[in-house]
């Protein structure tokens, strides 16, 4: 301790004589600190950055001395719908400096341990209205600076650059030497379908004494790909998903020594993913990953999705139906009612009207979460949902008469049936009715959306081995999504879209409904679309739209 004191005292003086105006080679003179913080001299730097990329006046939120393994740091105030840079450099002797954020629970939000003597991240809503912000000497002594400046969403990704900031969901440097795990997290992925994007990725030790917590935010409509792997030194391990009271809503499946599972949220929820080797102690890496909205439909069936919402009383969910009048849908009609059990189907007849029907099973405290499906006469399989408090499905074509079967995944209770129909659908896409219905569950879903894009969408054919291609343009500043979904007899889509003068890509895959987006810079940018199908041929429904930001 002492000999620390000593080292830090020198460091202290040393830099004084540097930096602050006065002349140290006489002793007897009152050696004099400069009135300039430290702080801001140490991050001059990466705040004239920050500024030149659009950053608002930076603060700074910690200082001091230290030697390796020694934090400085502070709290600070999140804005709700704008980015915050955060950022640390140390003096000459600092070798390694990491930087963590961390939420008011303990959560952390980002981190960058990569090996220099500057640290800096970007942390983007949704995020907590407070954090704490720390940086660790890893190797060397001498001062350490922390800051933050506050920037808005559209600028975040340029000004991260310009700091050389790590993002949300980025790795940090701890994970850089982690043999095959992007390849790993890559081919987990896309065995599960759709696109994910990342969240958060870190890595952390465990121990068998107690759990490792991370809390992550789910937005309404979307899931969450949790994905676990553990060090050689962590022979088992155990990893679960916990609301806000700490009940176990979901345990992860067993992928050889990792760990997996999705997580899906019909209201917005926010869970806690705990992970406790069963034997020795050693790292794990978490990587957490979104979907796009209502694009549950694009995970593949085999995989187990479990809906962590908290069912709603009847009558709220059956209130918030009454908005779909305004919006082509109609005035909703009871279809009928019963009581949904654990391992048994409630069957009811419903009659479909002639255009695009929208069936909302809502369930009954306390049932939920709930699956229903439904048959044509002929025993054909025309849709399927589950939910947390509703399970929403489409149907369509001609007028018909159908089966309904409805089952709970947990608690057993009461349910009804509401039944409207959305007959402003052009012929052409009527000849295609189950891409129809595919596209109206992946772009509203149970959602209050608009259903009259669907009147935008556009017919193709596929054929198994051959590639579809088509090029679109995204307007400046927007982005644009396209959906893709199959009708009878195909299967395996793979939807990939393409910049045509960088050649930058994204590709989306689902078994019979893909998408994929591109954003525009602030010039339009022309693309190309192409499709693949793994099983075929097929028809199917195209249509390009302005999502939602």
């Amino acid at each position: 301790m002492t000999h620390t004191w000593w080292v830090a005292l020198v460091v202290a003086l040393s830099f004084a004589c540097d930096h602050a105006k006065v002349d140290c080679s006489d002793p007897g003179k009152l050696l004099l600190v400069s009135p300039t913080p430290l702080g801001n001299e140490l991050l001059e730097g990466l705040i004239e950055r920050a500024l030149k990329a659009g950053a608002s006046s930076p603060i700074v939120i910690g200082e001091g001395i230290g030697s390796e393994g020694d934090r400085t740091g502070g709290f600070v105030s999140l804005p709700k719908d704008r980015c915050v840079l955060v950022f640390a450099r140390g003096s000459k002797g600092v070798g390694d400096l990491d930087l963590f954020v961390y939420g008011d629970d303990g959560a952390p939000l980002a981190t960058d341990e990569s090996s220099s003597a500057e640290a800096a991240v970007v942390v983007c809503p949704p995020h907590p209205e407070r954090a704490y912000v720390t940086a660790r000497i890893a190797t060397g002594t001498g001062v350490v600076a922390v800051g933050a400046a506050e920037i808005t969403v559209d600028k975040a990704v340029a000004a991260a650059g310009a700091i050389g900031a790590k993002s949300q969901g980025e790795e940090s440097g701890r994970l850089e030497s982690w043999p095959g795990l992007e390849a790993k997290v890559a081919s987990h992925r896309k065995s599960i379908g759709s696109s994910w994007e990342d969240v958060r990725r870190f890595a952390t030790l465990v121990d068998p004494r107690a759990a490792t917590r991370t809390t992550v935010a789910i937005e309404a409509g979307r899931c969450l790909d949790v994905l676990v792997v553990p060090s050689d030194e962590v022979p088992s391990l155990e990893v679960v998903a916990e609301d806000e009271t700490g009940r176990i809503v979901a345990r992860a499946q067993a992928d050889g020594r990792d760990r997996s599972m999705v997580l899906c949220s019909d209201a917005g929820d926010s869970i806690s993913v705990a992970a406790r080797p069963r034997g020795g102690s050693g790292l794990v890496a978490f990587v957490l990953g979104r979907s796009p909205k209502r694009a549950a439909s694009e995970i593949e069936t085999r995989v187990r999705i479990e809906h962590v919402s908290q069912p709603e009383s009847a009558e709220r969910a059956r209130a918030q139906l009454a908005k779909l009048v305004d919006l082509g849908w109609g005035k909703g009609k009871a279809s009928g009612s019963g009581e949904a059990r654990l391992g048994r189907r409630t069957s009811l007849d419903v009659k479909l009207g002639a255009g695009c029907s929208r069936l909302d099973v809502v369930a009954g405290h306390p049932l939920g979460p709930l699956s229903a499906a439904l048959w044509d006469d002929a025993g054909s399989l025309l849709a399927e949902s589950a939910g947390s408090s509703r399970a929403t499905l489409y149907a369509c074509g001609k007028a018909r008469s159908s089966r309904l079967d409805v089952e709970s995944g947990g608690r057993p209770g009461p349910f009804v049936v509401d039944t409207r129909t959305f007959v402003d659908v052009p012929a052409e896409v009527l000849k295609r009715p189950l891409a129809a219905a595919r596209l109206l569950d992946r772009v509203v879903g149970s959602s209050d959306e608009d259903p009259r894009p669907l009147a935008s969408a556009r017919a193709i054919d596929l054929e198994q081995g051959k590639l579809f291609s088509s090029s679109f343009v995204v307007p400046a500043s927007t982005c644009t999504e396209v959906v893709v979904a199959l009708d009878a007899g195909g299967a395996g889509l793979d939807v990939r879209v393409v910049d045509e003068a960088s050649g930058e890509d994204a590709i989306g895959r689902g078994q019979l409904v893909a998408s994929q987006r591109l954003c525009g810079n602030k010039s339009s940018r022309r693309a190309k679309l192409e499709v693949r199908v793994d099983r075929g041929p097929a028809m199917g429904l195209v249509i390009f739209r302005t999502p939602e930001p």
